[in-house]
């Protein structure tokens, strides 16, 4: 039987309701647990293309910080 993404993470959130408050952050920390795992296999399995794909997001990030900043100055206030 193949469960669907959806199922499971309804089973985990059921689970976890015992053991975590919706209110507080072990909450936040047990869904974050969630994505950094896959993010972790990735980083070993996969180091030249994690590497890239974290030098792009920093290349883009500088990109947009640098464009936003030269269009703050050359903006006309009226």
């Amino acid at each position: 039987m193949i469960l669907g993404v959806h199922n499971m993470v309804d089973a985990l959130t059921h689970y976890w309701d015992e053991h975590l408050s919706a209110d507080g952050a072990w909450w936040i920390l047990g869904l974050d647990a969630i994505l950094l795992i896959p993010a972790i296999f990735a980083v070993f399995f996969y180091p030249v293309a994690v590497a890239i794909g974290v030098g792009a997001a920093v290349a883009l990030a500088a990109v947009y910080y640098v464009l936003l900043r030269a269009l703050q100055k050359h903006r006309v206030h009226a």
